[in-house]
C-alpha cells in the first residue's frame, strides 16, 4: 500500500498529533500504507526529546505549551506555516532514517524553490537555510519503523513568535520567511495544493521503485 496525501488545513496541535498516532497503528498493524497530512497549526510551542535544549524564554500569552517525542528541541508553529508529518513506515518505502530525513528536506526545498526562494538542506544544524537564517525546522519519532512528526516551513507567518524560545537549542539564529525573503505573500491554500502534489510525485516516485 502506497501512502496517501491529506490537506487538512488549519488544525489545532492536538488533534493533528491525534490523527499522527492513529494512522502510525494502522501502518503498523499492517492496516495502511501510511498518510503525508499536509496543515497549518493554531499558535503553539512545542518541546522535542532533547531536553537540554528546550529553552523556553517566556510564555506568550494564549499560545499553548506541548512537551512531544519528536526529535530536536523546542520550536514554534502558527498560521502561515506550513507543516508536513509523513505518517509512513520507513523499510517499505526503501528508507533508513537518514535518508527518510533527507527525502522530507527536499519535498521542503522544493516547496520553497516553487516561491522563488533558494533553501539549502542542511544536517546539521538540521533544517531549511537561506544562507544563515533559518527557514524550516524538522523533527521526527521512529517507533517500531514507522515515522511520525514532521518538517515546518514557514511561508508567511508571525515569526516573532519564535522571540519566545531558542529555536531548536540554536542560540542567536535568525529565522525567516518565504514572505520575508521574497516581499510577497503566500497564499497558504495554495501553498497546501503546491505541496500536496509535491508529495504525491514523491511518493509515486517511491511506489514505482
Amino acid at each position: 500500500m502506497a501512502p496517501e496525501v491529506r490537506v487538512l488545513g488549519r488544525i489545532a496541535y492536538g488533534d493533528a498529533l491525534a490523527l499522527q498516532q492513529e494512522t502510525a497503528e494502522a501502518v503498523k498493524a499492517g492496516k495502511s500504507g501510511g498518510t503525508v497530512f499536509i496543515l497549518e497549526h493554531d499558535p503553539v510551542i512545542t518541546l522535542g526529546g532533547n531536553k537540554p535544549i528546550n529553552k523556553v524564554l517566556y510564555a506568550p500569552p494564549g499560545v499553548s505549551l506541548v512537551q512531544t517525542d519528536r526529535g530536536g528541541g523546542a520550536t514554534a508553529h502558527n498560521p502561515g506555516q506550513l507543516v508536513v508529518y509523513p505518517v509512513v513506515g520507513l523499510r517499505s518505502l526503501g528508507f533508513g532514517v537518514k535518508s527518510f530525513v533527507a527525502w522530507v528536506l527536499e519535498m521542503g526545498r522544493a516547496l520553497l524553490e516553487s516561491y522563488g526562494v533558494a533553501a539549502e538542506c542542511r544536517q546539521n544544524p538540521l533544517g531549511l537555510w537561506v544562507g544563515e537564517r533559518k527557514i524550516a525546522s524538522l523533527g521526527i519519532h521512529v517507533s517500531c519503523g514507522v515515522a511520525t512528526h514532521g518538517i515546518a516551513i514557514n511561508l508567511d507567518n508571525d515569526l516573532t513568535l519564535f522571540n519566545a524560545i531558542v529555536p531548536c537549542g540554536l542560540a542567536g539564529v535568525a529565522m525567516t520567511s518565504a514572505a520575508a525573503e521574497t516581499g510577497a505573500p503566500v497564499d497558504m491554500a495554495e501553498a497546501m495544493a503546491r505541496m500536496a502534489a509535491i508529495a504525491t510525485a514523491g511518493v509515486g516516485r517511491l511506489a514505482a521503485a
